[in-house]
């Protein structure tokens, strides 16, 4: 079937490679991301962890009463030697200063301490010495209040630092998985279409060879129901196809005896009766001769393996045809210098479909006129009449059974030419009609060379 210009084919296979590509690529990301971001987790979860550690270990040591005091060196010395890093506070009931160890950063760390006191974590957004910000806990040890400060230049230098060696690892890890997971989906993909790509093909040669199926191995089971169901109406369109042509072929056999015995009795009839009524006789044995033709074309396919004398099939043509041709002074011409070379084919169904081409001519050709049959190399012939030649609109359909052009003389039935047209593509042909310049038409017949 041919598709009209505008609809534009799409691949199922490459289709869903692409998709089943960017879910693969998108799930490795995904993944990549989930692993980055628990091991973030886990990171700041182990510094929460040893800051709360820190506040019990400050609280623990802590002297009774509410005055200001220091702690023992091994409590303090670990929060000097960070730097600034790490700081404690400790407060009072009433948020007075109780003990530090470092009172610059206390100092400006003080305004963002929650008020009231409350236990639990809470974020310094910037100080001076920490432009990341730092994170503190808050724990009650009785009256008093024990907050440990953290910074949070380490952990985004640490996060930093893993986030850069993790993804420079994970492209060169993960990047030739989904690359292999892609490839192995387009592979398993072709391969799964493979049958269906069999049922196509197996499909598009069912108009030239009648009784074929579509083949159901190896085709998956959401695509069998359909195949099946093809399968059916395939052999339910041959069924009836067959009894319309089984019809059409007995019906016209049939009607040969009684036109025959017509025919005779009007041989008894006075001539000026007679003449009218052979007319119609005639008009309806060519009718029954040609439904029998193309029924017989219908039937079975034509055995065209046997080599064919373009020449002696045309020579044979005039023969049969002269009689006709003289009778209504026309003349009938055989040109053409050489002999086209033989062909494959049927050499009665080529003299059948050269026959309807040559009496068409006959029909149309004015009186004194000539139809004249060309045979040309390699393989073509050319039958060519002076009549009033066909409306351009015309000419495609009338190739087609039953139809006929706006100028057709009466008495036809518009089989000539459909059987002439199936003749040839039996034979791997074509036929092509055109008008000529100075009036008339030429039926081109050309045929595949048996040297080609």
């Amino acid at each position: 079937m041919l598709l009209a210009p505008a609809e534009k084919q799409w691949s199922l296979a490459f289709r869903l490679a692409w998709r089943m590509s960017l879910l693969m690529f998108g799930a490795i990301a995904l993944a990549a991301a989930a692993i980055a971001w628990g091991s973030i987790s886990t990171l700041r979860g182990l510094d929460d962890a040893a800051l709360q550690q820190q506040v019990h270990i400050v609280a623990a040591n802590l002297p009774a009463g509410d005055t200001p005091f220091s702690l023992p060196p091994a409590i303090t010395l670990p929060f000097q030697n960070s730097d600034g890093d790490n700081f404690f506070i400790v407060y009072g009931p009433n948020r007075n200063l109780l003990a530090t160890s470092d009172a610059t950063q206390e100092e400006e760390a003080a305004i963002f301490v929650p008020r009231p006191f409350r236990q639990g974590f809470f974020r310094i957004p910037v100080l001076a010495r920490h432009p990341h910000g730092m994170i503190g806990y808050a724990l009650p040890a009785g009256r008093n209040w024990v907050i440990v400060l953290q910074g949070r230049e380490q952990s985004s230098v640490l996060t930093a630092s893993l986030m850069s060696s993790f993804f420079a690892g994970s492209v060169w890890f993960l990047m030739p998985i989904g690359f292999a997971a892609m490839l192995v989906s387009v592979l398993t993909l072709h391969r799964g279409l493979r049958p269906i790509m069999r049922v196509s093909a197996t499909a598009a040669t069912i108009g030239a060879q009648p009784g074929i199926r579509l083949p159901l191995t190896g085709l998956p089971r959401e695509v069998t129901p359909l195949v099946e169901a093809v399968n059916e109406a395939l052999t339910r369109l041959e069924q009836t196809i067959a009894t319309q042509r089984r019809f059409m072929a007995e019906a016209a056999h049939g009607l040969r005896t009684p036109l025959a015995v017509l025919t005779a009795r009007l041989d008894f009839l006075d001539p000026p009766h007679a003449s009218a009524l052979r007319q119609d006789a005639d008009r309806m044995s060519r009718l029954v001769g040609q439904l029998l033709s193309m029924a017989r074309l219908e039937s079975l396919p034509l055995s065209v393996d046997s080599p064919v004398d373009l020449r002696a099939a045309a020579v044979e043509v005039i023969t049969t045809l002269a009689p006709i041709a003289v009778q209504r002074g026309i003349d009938l011409a055989l040109l053409g210098a050489g002999s086209p070379g033989p062909i494959q084919g049927n050499h009665d169904a080529i003299v059948l479909a050269l026959t309807n081409l040559v009496e068409n001519a006959l029909n149309y050709a004015p009186h004194g006129s000539a139809v004249e049959i060309i045979l040309e190399t390699p393989a073509r012939i050319l039958v060519r009449d002076s009549g009033p030649g066909i409306p351009p609109q015309d000419i495609a359909r009338l190739l087609q059974p039953f139809q006929r052009g706006a100028t057709a003389a009466a008495g036809g039935a518009g089989l000539g030419l459909a059987i002439v047209s199936r003749i040839a593509a039996a034979h791997g042909g074509t036929i092509q009609a055109k008008n000529r310049p100075a009036g008339g038409c030429v039926f081109t017949l050309t045929f595949p060379s048996a040297a080609a």
